[in-house]
């Protein structure tokens, strides 16, 4: 079986250019494994068989948009689901949105919330798959960090806020 095959931990600095070069994303990658070094989240690899097919961030630190701040306080983000695309649906995700839950309980957290864009109904019937709901606020004007010539732009998202309480 896959799942027994698979094996989620956090990123360390001499796997990230082989994270990298796989999964693409090598500047968001570096500037997230720096956070995690500095105990502001956790960068989530799931390994299959030594290769790197997947990968989550869980953000610990306050977040910056002000409607989660107002409403979810200190609630860890989970931020930029990816799965390589030959091993989509064979429950890579799911096992890394297990993963990144047990991340926050560990650090005492009694809940998950993410941000989801508005056309991206993959991940939407994943994470409602998975238990989460929407929150009663309505939308969110947040962004998408991306890397332009090294430089990290943040380009303008609407989104989806979907939350899970967690079970002790």
């Amino acid at each position: 079986m896959l799942s027994d095959q698979l094996e989620v931990r956090p990123a360390s600095e001499h796997e990230l250019a082989l994270v990298a070069a796989r999964l693409g994303e090598g500047p968001f990658l570096t500037e997230r494994l720096a956070r995690q070094s500095e105990d502001k989240g956790v960068l989530l690899v799931a390994w299959l068989r030594g290769d790197p097919v997947g990968c989550v961030y869980v953000w610990l630190e306050d977040a910056e948009e002000d409607g989660l701040q107002e409403y979810l306080p200190g609630v860890p983000l989970l931020n930029r689901l990816v799965v390589v695309p030959e091993w989509r649906n064979n429950l890579i995700g799911t096992t890394l949105v297990r993963a990144a839950e047990q991340v926050a309980k560990d650090r005492g957290r009694k809940q998950v919330a993410l941000g989801i864009a508005l056309d991206n109904n993959r991940a939407e019937r994943l994470y409602r798959r998975l238990g989460f709901v929407e929150w009663e606020h309505g939308l969110l004007d947040t962004y998408y960090v991306v890397f332009k010539d090294g430089n990290e732009v943040r380009e303008p998202e609407r989104c989806r806020i979907l939350v899970k309480d967690l079970a002790d």
